[in-house]
């Protein structure tokens, strides 16, 4: 159309010249005017052409982008569906899902059955210097996973009818062990039956989570007295303010074990805490937390265990004698202050060799100058382990926590100081109280020298 009508206006262009050559002025000038009328008219034609050409390239590539968008509509839709699909098979039958600001669970619609997940990870760093040890280096340095656990717990049917596992790696060499297998029932009104493989109710630090100590870990005192895990019966008691478990079990640390390799004939263990003051619940760490009330508990705990000299030696404790040990303890806490002392003592009741009387105090005060954040720690201990010749043990502790989300997420550094005595003969119904889970290493064999730790650890729990 456009070349038609250029060589129209180039045909009446050259007729005009032509004619023009013949007309007078005036006829040539009538046809100049038409001549350039028809060109005005030619140009609104070209321009209205021009505009809804480039109407029609607007039409298209907006056809272009809905259909693209359409394509992703319809895949995000898919996998929507698809997901959809997933989290109905998976909980049909009204099957929750989620995290409840603790641990990961799963549950039925209606609670009867339930399962949390969670876990705990401490990485540490150590460096040990003892003076003038003339046995191996003076200073040792390293990094270790002090833990790594996964631990599952719920109810099955019931609340009353509840489980919990507990998976833990060794820090030797990863290798995954069963650490705790409990089993439950509640009967109402505070009364519940324990039974399984988990700690004996004595030790207060013992008892509270590894997760929640006040220092990097537990005291020496402990670790020398602890009676540690069992199978066992336990029956208990407990409101917001009084809690007492009894204990029936296979003797002090004897974790898994069949009935002709127990070192006990009989062993029973009982523990008493009352809060004066506040609430139970706040006993399950060391620190006052902004949100806590002023409490003051107390707490004691009595154990006995009958050795079987049938099986001596065949565990990890001695048979050939009797081991009765007990504790008092107690602890308080306002406005960001927390203190907490505790007495253990033991009589072992050997059926050949000298007996012994060992005794031990820990004392350890902790502030958090900014509320929930940061909180500096000291704890002093003393061990006599009742041995002739051998000195009374002392050590010193201090450092401090640095907490990113409570528990959860801290940091934790300190420095231990054995500034007098030395390791006390082994308590064979308990562990190595310079083991190097606390950090001690190669240098178990202090003697009179000062030894020094520092550890700094890392911990998260999901």
């Amino acid at each position: 159309m456009f070349k038609s009508r250029t060589m129209l206006f180039a045909g009446a262009l050259a007729a005009s010249l032509t004619a023009g050559a013949f007309a007078s002025d005036n006829s040539v000038n009538e046809q100049l005017k038409a001549l350039r009328a028809e060109l005005d008219a030619v140009r609104a034609t070209n321009n209205k052409l021009q505009g809804e050409v480039a109407q029609l390239r607007t039409a298209s590539d907006e056809n272009w982008l809905n259909e693209r968008r359409a394509e992703e509509v319809k895949s995000l839709v898919k996998e929507v569906l698809a997901d959809a699909d997933t989290r109905a098979s998976l909980l049909e039958g009204g099957m929750t899902a989620g995290h409840n600001g603790k641990a990961f669970f799963m549950a039925s619609e209606d609670g009867s059955f339930s399962m949390t997940l969670g876990g705990q990870i401490q990485f540490r760093h150590i460096w040990t210097h003892q003076d003038d040890n003339s046995t191996s280096d003076s200073d040792d340095t390293g990094f270790q996973v002090r833990r790594m656990k996964a631990k599952l717990k719920g109810h099955v049917g019931s609340p009353k009818i509840s489980y919990e596992l507990v998976f833990a790696g060794s820090r030797e060499d990863g290798s995954v062990e069963v650490e705790d297998v409990k089993l439950g029932y509640k009967f109402g009104n505070g009364v519940k039956l324990a039974f399984g493989k988990f700690k004996i109710p004595f030790l207060r630090e013992e008892l509270t989570s590894s997760s929640r100590q006040l220092a990097v870990d537990r005291s020496t005192v402990t670790e020398f007295f602890t009676l540690d895990r069992s199978e066992q019966v336990q029956l208990s008691y407990g409101t917001d303010t009084f809690n007492l478990a009894v204990s029936i079990n296979d003797g002090a640390d004897e974790e898994f074990s069949t009935i002709d390799e127990d070192e006990a004939e009989f062993a029973i263990a009982a523990r008493a805490d009352v809060a004066l003051i506040g609430k139970l619940k706040q006993t399950k760490d060391f620190s006052a937390w902004s949100k806590d009330d002023t409490g003051l508990f107390l707490g004691a705990a009595i154990f006995y265990q009958a050795g079987d000299a049938n099986n001596a030696g065949s565990g990890s404790n001695n048979g050939d004698g009797d081991y009765t040990s007990w504790t008092i303890d107690g602890s308080f806490e306002s406005n960001g202050f927390g203190l907490y002392a505790a007495y253990v003592g033991a009589d072992m009741d050997f059926d050949s060799g000298a007996d012994r009387s060992p005794n031990g105090v820990l004392i350890q005060g902790a502030y958090q100058i900014i509320p929930d954040k940061f909180e500096p720690y000291v704890r002093w201990e003393f061990l006599d382990g009742d041995v002739s010749g051998e000195e009374e043990l002392q050590i010193l502790t201090f450092g401090f926590n640095w907490y990113l989300k409570g528990h959860n997420a801290k940091f934790t550094t300190d420095i231990v100081w054995v500034y007098e005595g030395e390791e006390p003969s082994s308590n064979p119904w308990g562990n190595s109280e310079f083991s190097n889970g606390l950090g001690f290493g190669d240098h178990d064999d202090a003697t009179n020298d000062d030894f020094f730790i520092w550890r700094a650890q890392f911990q998260l729990l999901f």
